[in-house]
């Protein structure tokens, strides 16, 4: 049998006005490789699929819609998908190609789990969260010609049951990053997030031997590899963490991960980053309004006040700080734009990842805004976190849609990243002289 595993192209689904006005916002922003670097990224959950059904398929091949077209010539037993939001228009229209040519279809990830009823409508079998434990149920089955339509984990996984991914099936030449996953699992509770209804709120880890292993595994394939540890919140355990960059340092890697701010209380992990490979953390501020984190998250509330101390402390390691903030919420009135202009700047913020409120199926934004019918549109290729698909509270669409561009275009303005270069230079000299 031919297993084709595929990540559905998420980027430019938007309606053709939406993804024009995308194209003409990128042809006007300065210094955004580390940008690219996120979003050109392979598709982990389908390459740990992969490892998980190798011993049941004669060909496996992993296929990147970012990179690569569909070769609908060829046949294959079985596609399976992994997806979220913004790629499931896509992989609905893809579900549909391929079910005329006879294929069984099977997917999973962030939306097939978060919208379950609607996916079964083009996939003959859905995954709900975790698929270590529910692959080999459904392959069971599968192999009785009896498959159920939806398999639901029930279970913890344990990380160290999860195999390493098939990274031998990348066209590594294609990518600037390759994704390894540590851990799984984010303590905190934000309204906006889906996620946790995937991997749940326990933080649970590989241990250090195994992500070397993976490390290895990558290296081995393409040397001096930029990873991207796709952690939600990478750093939260601090013991682990100090294990890890011990050996990671001097392992001839690049590394970026995603962590909460509270990584500016750990000196002893502060020490260890740069040594260690780690050039780029992103971290969740969300928003500099008071009112608006509050409404949020509770602890990024009580940790606004340190905000511009943390990034300073962190970037003084030699560590940019890639900060996310939400303009829109339902506190922000048309002020936010120019706030959140004024903090990336002053605070010499290493990058800014810009984002309009977007409402996830399956997490509590999303319920709550469907409920007030304040959600504008469903078509799934708009939510890039770019296209404004709810309705503003305290400002209009067209205001919210400019003042967004407005604040991408300032942040990377050709003034304001040369200004962050020069003052990166002076911490990266300071760091040569100690």
């Amino acid at each position: 049998m031919r297993l084709a595993l595929i990540s559905p192209k998420g980027v430019a689904m938007g309606t053709n006005e939406e993804n024009k006005n995308t194209a003409e916002i990128y042809r006007r922003l300065n210094g955004i490789d580390s940008l690219k670097e996120l979003m050109n990224c392979p598709n982990s959950p389908l390459l740990t699929i992969a490892a998980l059904a190798e011993k049941y398929f004669d060909e496996i091949v992993y296929i990147d819609e970012e990179i690569e077209n569909i070769q609908w010539d060829k046949y294959y037993d079985m596609v399976a998908m992994s997806f979220m939001t913004q790629q499931a228009s896509r992989a609905f229209e893809l579900a549909g190609r391929f079910k005329e040519k006879g294929t069984y279809l099977v997917c999973g990830g962030m939306h097939p789990t978060n919208s379950t009823e609607e996916t079964l409508q083009y996939f003959d079998t859905v995954f709900r969260g975790e698929a270590e434990k529910t692959w080999f149920a459904f392959m069971e089955d599968f192999s009785k010609q009896s498959p159920k339509r939806i398999y639901e984990n029930k279970y913890e996984i344990d990380m160290e049951d999860v195999p390493i991914p098939r990274y031998d099936l990348l066209k590594m030449d294609s990518y600037r990053t390759i994704p390894i996953q540590i851990s799984r699992g984010c303590p905190h509770d934000c309204e906006f997030c889906a996620s946790t209804k995937v991997y749940g709120p326990k933080y649970r880890h590989k241990s250090v031997e195994k992500v070397l292993t993976e490390i290895e595994a990558v290296k081995k394939l393409k040397s001096n590899p930029h990873i991207y540890f796709t952690d939600d919140n990478m750093l939260v355990n601090k013991n682990f963490s100090l294990r890890l960059l011990d050996e990671l340092k001097g392992g001839g890697i690049r590394w970026m991960t995603h962590t909460d701010v509270s990584v500016a209380d750990h000196e002893e992990i502060l020490n260890k980053l740069f040594a260690s490979g780690c050039r780029k953390i992103v971290i969740g501020f969300e928003s500099v309004v008071p009112e608006s984190l509050r409404s949020l998250e509770k602890w990024k509330y009580n940790r606004l006040s340190t905000y511009a101390e943390a990034i300073r402390k962190i970037q003084s390691y030699g560590v940019g700080v890639w900060g996310t903030f939400i303009v829109g919420l339902d506190n922000d009135d048309t002020s936010v734009f120019q706030r959140v202009i004024d903090f990336t700047l002053e605070n010499n913020l290493y990058g800014a990842m810009i984002s309009v409120p977007t409402p996830f199926p399956g997490s509590r934004f999303f319920s709550r805004l469907e409920s007030d019918g304040r959600i504008l549109s469903k078509h799934w290729g708009s939510y890039t976190l770019w296209n404004v698909v709810m309705k503003p509270a305290k400002m209009t669409v067209n205001e919210l849609q400019n003042g967004f561009e407005h604040t991408l275009t300032q942040i990377y303005s050709e003034e304001a990243t040369y200004k962050r270069m020069e003052y990166f230079k002076q911490i990266y000299s300071s760091i040569r002289r100690r």
